[in-house]
């Protein structure tokens, strides 16, 4: 009696839930390693460590006004050039930001936090209140420019335990 072929002779389909697995895996240890550079990071008032956090502040306030009003040329004015780099365009910038990064384009309101300096950026802490009324955490990542003007160079939005703003 003929047989069909073994069971070992099949190809496997692919496991995409293991490959999303893998992508959270990923953003775990990316935020993991954010979270423990912040925790070594020194704040402003160190010895060489010198910032304007008004300054810096205003760069994020600004750019969420922007977006808020519906100026998307100002609101990509404040990216560093690598964000406007990888983005190319004002239109794929604000695409972007309306995708991924939502509590920050359309928030109810938001508070500063804590701001810290490592190396060659800041991080400024910023609790958000989103669209829908819930708490995020928005850690902005800001360079210094050789015009000496401040631009945001990253966010990272995690949700808040607490009730954010």
């Amino acid at each position: 009696m003929a047989r069909g072929p073994a069971l070992a002779e099949k190809p496997n389909p692919p496991n995409y839930g293991n490959m999303k697995k893998c992508k959270t895996v990923g953003l775990a240890l990316a935020l993991t390693a954010l979270i423990v550079s912040l925790s070594h990071a020194q704040t402003g008032s160190g010895a060489g460590n010198s910032f304007d956090q008004t300054a810096i502040r205003s760069v994020i306030s600004g750019q969420i006004s922007a977006f808020k009003s519906g100026d998307h040329e100002r609101a990509y004015s404040y990216a560093a050039p690598s964000i406007r780099t990888m983005s190319g365009s004002v239109d794929r910038f604000i695409g972007m930001v309306k995708k991924g990064y939502l509590p920050v384009y359309a928030p109810r309101n938001y508070t500063f936090g804590e701001i810290r300096s490592t190396d060659n950026e800041v991080v400024q802490k910023v609790f958000v209140t989103g669209p829908q009324g819930k708490g995020w955490i928005a850690l902005y990542t800001l360079q210094l420019q050789a015009s000496g003007e401040w631009k945001i160079s990253g966010c990272y939005l995690q949700p808040d335990s607490g009730k954010g703003a």
